[in-house]
């Protein structure tokens, strides 16, 4: 065996190589953040700012989501549970999803359990989300 199979066969598989994960967030800041840790990890980053972007944007690229992270209140047209929703009806499957918000109430919370989707609450530590995807993966 050569040293550059050696090599090859000694490194880690990315913990999230071959995700493809549609991601809604309203600051550019925190949505530029999350696609860089996100593309680290190995996976495959769709930005939308609505769901009909991001379905757009899969269709266009022929990629099928496993995972859409949306922030709850991400834009004025639609939330994070509709967001996904659409999405999960749009390109059809099992799509995990994961809901970050800052929103403490207990409706919110109620809502993304009732859609069987994981919440994180804000502050997020991004540790707690590469754990969430990779236990789920």
């Amino acid at each position: 065996m050569t040293r550059a199979a050696d090599s090859s066969q000694n490194k880690a598989d990315p913990p999230l190589g071959g995700e493809t994960i549609v991601l809604f967030e309203d600051d550019d800041l925190v949505r530029r953040a999350t696609q860089r840790m996100l593309q680290r990890l190995g996976a495959q980053v769709v930005i939308g700012n609505t769901s009909a972007e991001a379905v757009e944007h899969l269709r266009a690229q022929g990629a099928a989501p496993t995972w859409v992270i949306a922030d709850y209140w991400f834009s004025r047209l639609e939330d994070g549970l509709v967001a996904t929703q659409a999405v999960r009806d749009a390109v059809g499957g099992e799509i995990k999803g994961l809901i970050i918000t800052g929103d403490s109430s207990v409706e919110v919370a109620n809502a993304v359990r009732a859609a069987g989707l994981h919440l994180l609450r804000k502050p997020v530590n991004t540790d707690r989300i590469i754990a969430i995807l990779a236990e789920n993966a």
